[in-house]
């Protein structure tokens, strides 16, 4: 690979890692199995869904 081809990569490379990272949406049944764990009669699963629907309004926040 010649030093031009080189510098190309590198630069392409470069500038794919600065890109931000995307955040896709859940799907609806985790969303959907969270609050349902949320609300859930065992204090386990009660405590895992709390940690994570604040886990998807941290990072997906409702617009309104």
């Amino acid at each position: 690979m010649s030093h031009r081809n080189l510098t190309k990569y590198t630069e392409i490379g470069r500038r794919v890692r600065e890109l931000p990272a995307e955040k896709t949406r859940p799907s609806y049944q985790w969303e959907e199995l969270v609050q349902k764990m949320c609300v859930s009669d065992d204090a386990g699963l009660q405590k895992i869904g709390i940690k994570e629907l604040g886990e998807l309004n941290h990072r997906f926040p409702k617009i309104n």
